[in-house]
This record gives C-alpha cells, structure tokens and sequence, in this order.
C-alpha cells in the first residue's frame, strides 16, 4: 500500500473514532454556557446584536457557529453538538498532520486518537492546532511564505474571536519563528514574520470591529469582551486560585495522569534526540495554554481542553520512545505498540466508557456537572413556554439562560444571566440599577427563581436581590416549584393556583420557582 494511501486511511480513522467518542454525547443537555451561546444565536436571527442586546463577556465567533448549527435540520441540541463533533474532527484531523511534522505516522496517529477521546466532551471546543500547522507551514517552505504568515496570524486572530486569551498563541509563534528558521537572515525573517501574522490576525479583528461599528454595538463589544474581562480575571484571591487549581487537576488526573507522565517522557525524549525546535514548540505551547487555562483563577476543568492539542502530541511523542526500553525489549514491535498506545488509552477510555454505553443523556449531564440541574432544565422550561405568551418576556433571576432558549422566550433584561451583576466590580451597582429598570419598562408576566449561591457571597452588592424580591413578592404568585428530593434529585411541582409564596427565604429546599403576575385588582 502507498505511504499516501495509509496516511489517508489513518486520517479516515481519526474520523471515526471522534463520531464513536461523541455520536453518543449528542442529546446530552445543554449546560449554562452553552445555554447562553444558543439563546444569542437564537436571537440573531431576530436581528438582534450581542452585547449592545444582550450582555455576554466571550468573544462573538461561538454565537455564529451556534447560529450556523441551529439552520442544520436537527434537534437544536443534537444540532449543537454535532457541531461541536465537527470542530473536534477537524481539530483532531489538523493534529495528525501536524504530528507526521515530526513522528512517524502511527505515532501521529496515536496523538489525534488520544486528542479525540481526552475531548470527548459536549463543549464547543477552538481550533488551535490549525494554527500550529500555519504556523510550521511558514517557516518549512523556502518561497511564497507570506501566505502562510498572513494565514498563521489570521488563524489566530479567529482562535481570539472564540476565546480572549488565544493571543498568547501569537506570541508563541513569533518567539519561536527565530528557534525554525536557520541562516543568517533568520532575526530578518522573525520581523517579517511577525508584522504580516500580525497584519492577518488584525485583519480579523478589524473586520469584527467594523461589523460591530457598523451596526452601532462597538462599544458593548470593547466593554464587554474586553474591558470587562479585565476586571473578570482580577476577581479571584491567589489562596483561592491555588484551592480551585489543585482540586480541577485532582479530577483531571483520574483520566490523564499516564498522559502526564508519557507527555514528560516526550519532551525529554525529543530535546535529547535533537528535536529541540519540536521540543520547544510543545513546551510554549502547553505553557501558553496552561496561563489561557488559568488568566480566570478558577480553573473550571473545560478550560484545560485548550492544553490538550501539545498534551497528546508530547504524550505520543513519549511512548514513541519507549520501545527501546529494557523492560520491552523483549516484545515484539507490534506488541509492544499495542501495549503502550493502551497504557495511554485506559484511564480516557474507562472514563468514557459509562456515558457511551450506559448512562442516559440526564444521567451523563448529571454526572458532568455534580450539584447543577441542566437535566430537568428542559422539563422547567416547557411549563415557562406554556404560561408565557410567545411575544411577551421572561425576568430569569439567576445564571440559566438555556431556560430562555428552551422556551424560546426572550429575557426582560439585557442580562441574561446575573454573574456581572455581583462581581467586586466598580460598576456592579450601577448594572444593577439598569437592569432593574429594564425588568420594569419590559414588564414580565413571568418570573424564574433559580438563584446561584455565588450571588450572595459576602461582599458584594445586594440592592438587585433586594430590588427582585421585592418586586416578586408585590406583583407575582407561585405557580411551580422545583424542588430536591431525598436522593438529590428535582421534581416539579405545582402551586395551587394564586398561592402567596415567599421562596426567596427557602434556597436550601427550593432549585426554583416559576411566577406568574397577578391579574390587576378590580377598581
């Protein structure tokens, strides 16, 4: 067989093992972020602008492909994450022959399977490895390399449109660019380098600022992308950041301690058998993803997805090198293959191995996000969908916007979830004030109390719990609670019809409550 041949074949395969891992995890939920990306892209379809209509702090290029998935003829939750398994196949698919740069094919094979199972999650994930390829593109070929300079930046520039902290990637390559380049003119070629990878990723950018310029939002993009951000990643004390990191990498490690080890063993192995330009490319860049992964100071485990391109390929490259061992010298070359690529498959594939084949979609949600209630999310929202009219909207206090795409409702504030509201930031009280007055111009006939435990840390701001308690106790009545039971799990239940309830004082015992405005008393 032609060595094209098998390379397209083991590419073929990359394929199929990212549908296996993810084909299962399609209805799975929607979560809180996910919720919020869907409901603004549900919104642009009613000519609507991110952040100038509805606040939101991650960059713009999510809620498009979010609108894009939502055209596609599926469920709009399947749809999603089918998109998602498309971003991860492409992902793994650019990994591959990114890894054939420097490993021999079934190694770089290895790295993309082990990519796609490490990945296998419902997040919608970026596309960082296409920027490595650009990137290495540029400095192997020997003419017509601006292309691919313009590309590497432009590459990034769309990995900064899906996450702020994607800039670091730029800074990577370019400090790299004079390790790649041999001969006398390479600190020539570094400065050619950077200024037209810098012109392709400000050409991105100036692009989205147009859009939004043109469409009268620019400002609400600086502030909430930007601006906001920057007082976002300055929230967290350093005790805590070090709390909430070593309790992410204690979960982490049930499926990628082996992976660690094997990722360690790699980058030695390539520094020592003269791949030092390859050794310091995947050392940056789990070095730039781990200060993306940490720039919040709370370590949310999906963050660390954006560690896993150089993860599986310095992993690979690490088994690559240990049949020479003493202790498997003995094995044959295909055993010994098949022994090690199983050593860093088992603890991803035993993670994997209950939500492929055993757990329902609400129990796999569940599972994922341990004291949330994104399973009985949907059920929730469809008793919104049938008390509310379809022009009117929904006040929603707390941070579960997916209620609002579920029940295909629009918020009564431009604040679809409340997180903005109760940071130490300087202008919390003032975003409050806002958004109280927006609830009272929209008059909701409906309120969800679905309150989150971060709101009422000490120290913050409390005028809009006060203000929204107040308002629900003079206009509204409760018409569903959801509440845990025993075992942990919520159950709806229905308020007999005009019952006063005060729920703002049971957070223990009540996840929710949806109410109803009360009918005008008679003159």
């Amino acid at each position: 067989m032609r060595s094209g041949t098998r390379t397209i074949l083991l590419g073929v395969s990359v394929l199929l093992i990212v549908v296996a891992v993810r084909a299962p995890l399609l209805p799975i939920p929607l979560e809180r972020d996910e919720g919020e990306y869907a409901y603004i892209a549900w919104r642009l379809g009613h000519n609507e602008l991110p952040y100038r209509d509805w606040f939101d702090q991650k960059p713009p290029a999510v809620f498009y492909v979010y609108r894009l998935a939502l055209m596609l003829p599926f469920e709009p939750i399947r749809a999603i994450h089918f998109v998602a398994l498309l971003f991860s196949a492409t992902s793994a698919c650019a990994l591959f022959f990114l890894g054939l740069r420097f490993m021999s094919r079934f190694w770089a094979w290895v790295a993309a399977a082990l990519f796609a199972l490490l990945a296998a999650d419902p997040l919608v994930q970026g596309t960082a490895a296409n920027t490595q390829i650009a990137f290495v593109t540029a400095v192997n070929r020997q003419t017509k390399t601006v292309l691919f300079m313009l590309l590497a930046g432009a590459l990034t520039g769309v990995a900064l449109m899906f996450k702020q902290v994607a800039i670091v990637n730029w800074l990577l390559i370019t400090a790299l660019y004079p390790v790649f380049v041999r001969g006398e003119n390479r600190w020539r070629a570094t400065i050619s380098f950077a200024a037209w990878s810098a012109m392709g990723l400000l050409t991105v950018l100036g692009f989205v600022v147009l859009y939004f310029f043109a469409h009268g939002g620019l400002r609400d993009f600086v502030e909430n992308v930007f601006t906001h951000n920057l007082q976002y990643i300055g929230v967290v004390p350093v005790s805590s950041r070090f709390e909430y990191c070593w309790g992410t990498l204690t979960t982490l490690a049930r499926s990628q301690a082996i992976v660690w080890l094997s990722a360690a063993a790699g980058l030695l192995g390539l520094f020592k058998s003269g791949k030092v330009t390859w050794s310091a490319l995947l050392t940056g860049w789990l070095i730039t993803s781990l200060i993306g992964a940490s720039a919040s100071g709370y370590f949310f485990p999906h963050y660390f997805q954006q560690l896993l391109p150089p993860l599986a390929l310095a992993a690979a490259a690490g088994a690559d090198r240990l049949p020479s061992a003493r202790l498997l010298r003995f094995l044959p070359r295909a055993s010994t293959r098949a022994v090690l690529v199983t050593v860093l498959a088992i603890l991803p594939a035993v993670t994997l191995w209950a939500f492929l084949f055993r757990y329902t979609p609400a129990e796999a949600v569940r599972r994922i996000y341990p004291g949330d209630f994104f399973a009985e999310m949907p059920h929730f929202a469809q008793r919104i969908e049938e008390v509310t009219p379809q022009n009117k909207p929904v006040f929603i206090f707390g941070s579960e916007p997916e209620l609002l795409f579920y029940a295909h409702r629009r918020s009564a504030t431009r604040y679809i979830f409340l997180f903005p509201l109760y940071g130490p930031y300087g202008d919390a009280r003032e975003k409050q004030l806002a958004a109280a007055a927006e609830v009272e111009r929209a008059e909701p006939p409906t309120v969800v109390y679905v309150p989150n435990l971060l709101f009422f840390t000490p120290g913050t701001d409390q005028y809009f719990t006060h203000w929204s308690r107040s308002y629900m106790d003079q206009n509204f009545y409760v018409d569903t609670l959801l509440i845990a039971d025993e075992s942990g799990r919520a159950q709806m239940l229905n308020v007999a019809s005009g019952v006063r309830a005060d729920v703002s004082q049971a957070r223990e015992e009540v996840i929710g409550a949806i109410l109803m405005r009360q009918s005008p008393a008679a003159p």
